[in-house]
């Protein structure tokens, strides 16, 4: 590749990058051309390229991280950390990186508001005891333990301490998560409970904000149930056999869930085997 002209066209796109406001379509265009450029021969991924070119690519990979994280394009961001950990792997032959901490806190992030446990914890594993002490990891992994033990007031309290701006994005998904676990848990508790304390205990401002989230968790269930899994109906914590449906209505002052006839006779004890599956097949993962 030719050096000089990918650090011009690197130079150019930090610009539009760190430009305020930021025209993110621009920034994912002069991205595009970048990757065509310095992706063109296999040197540098293969690891025989110069310091020069991997120090190079390393920071384009960095910057795409951050701004697939902006454009909230998630897919974009995994796509893009797994080719990062290659030159991350390759320390020893290049100078730190500022950003590999963030950037690996984030992924952390990513999974757990994913409610990837497995993954999550794999990904911990990779990564070197002393490294584990640094903030931007020692962050998500305490967030996973509030999330683990139902502490979901911890977890609320996390949004508050997000080390850097592009955290804020996956702190909004993990509180989505969050108000799934404890709106799955709520539905298995109650027929139906006062508005305000439910709205209280889901994390939502106000009545008027749980009538809301109601008609959207409504709307994702419907959706779910209409999934095709395509004749596979294994358990996990993030998809469970299908048994019918509970719809919630905000009526009179308080949330009723709603049950379909099939969920009705739904039988505890295959629910109980449906979730101790699901949990063992995720720890096979970690294990």
């Amino acid at each position: 590749m030719g050096l000089d002209q990918a650090k011009s066209l690197f130079d150019t796109f930090k610009a539009a990058f760190t430009a305020e406001p930021c025209d993110l379509a621009k920034c994912e265009e002069l991205l595009g051309q970048l990757k065509l450029l310095l992706f063109s021969g296999s040197a540098v991924l293969s690891g025989t390229g110069s310091k020069q070119e991997q120090l190079l690519v390393r920071e384009t990979l960095e910057h795409a991280c951050f701004l697939s994280i902006r454009r909230r394009d998630l897919p974009a961001f995994e796509r893009h950390v797994s080719q990062l950990k290659m030159f991350y792997d390759r320390q020893q032959d290049l100078p730190p990186s500022e950003q590999k901490y963030p950037i690996l806190g984030l992924s952390l992030l990513n999974l757990l508001a994913s409610d990837r446990i497995g993954e999550f914890h794999t990904e911990l594993e990779l990564i070197p005891v002393d490294e584990a002490e640094n903030m931007y990891i020692k962050q998500p992994v305490q967030l996973e333990r509030y999330v683990m033990e139902g502490n979901y007031a911890k977890v609320l309290e996390g949004q508050k301490d997000v080390p850097k701006m592009y955290y804020a994005f996956l702190m909004e998904k993990l509180i989505e998560c969050v108000r799934h676990k404890v709106g799955a848990s709520l539905e298995r508790s109650y027929e139906n409970l006062p508005a305000q304390q439910a709205a209280q205990m889901l994390i939502l401002a106000d009545v008027p904000a749980l009538q809301e989230y109601a008609i959207k968790e409504n709307e994702r269930k419907a959706r779910s149930e209409n999934d095709d899994p395509m004749g596979d109906f294994t358990p996990s914590l993030t998809r469970r056999a299908p048994v019918g449906l509970v719809k919630w209505e905000v009526k009179d002052g308080r949330l009723h869930f709603i049950r379909s006839e099939q969920k009705r006779m739904e039988v505890p004890a295959v629910d109980l085997m449906v979730n101790t599956i699901g949990y063992a097949t995720d720890l096979e993962r970690i294990v």
